[in-house]
């Protein structure tokens, strides 16, 4: 076995525990959202709202693969809140131009009554 093909398969090994940490960390989500919750006693909310708060496991592979591939690109969730913010502007822009145009007519202007 050569250098490469033994760091490949270590590479692979790692990943699999990965999976294996992953695996463990969805029972351990379970059990947690069942008992940990913060708020008052009539109005619990679980403390993580979401499995990635919990448990990243893009993350961990993404540092398993940079360690063994020099031109690895992280997909890590920096780039998903960087989308979310990209989305967010484009909208806003799309409803000033729709403002603009008269296609969108402000609430108070619909008749309705908003109480």
């Amino acid at each position: 076995m050569t250098l490469r093909e033994y760091q490949l398969r270590l590479e692979a090994y790692k990943i699999h525990q990965v999976r294996e940490q992953e695996n463990l960390a969805t029972l351990a989500w379970w059990i947690q959202s069942v008992q940990a919750t913060k708020g008052s006693a009539k109005h619990p909310k679980p403390v993580f709202s979401e499995f990635k708060d919990f448990f990243d496991s893009q993350k961990l592979i993404d540092q398993i693969r940079s360690s063994f591939e020099a031109d690895y690109s992280p997909r890590a969730s920096a780039t998903k809140s960087i989308d979310r913010a990209q989305i967010f502007n484009r909208r806003l822009e799309e409803f000033k131009k729709l403002k603009a145009a008269g296609k969108i007519v402000p609430l108070k202007e619909r008749g309705m009554n908003n109480g």
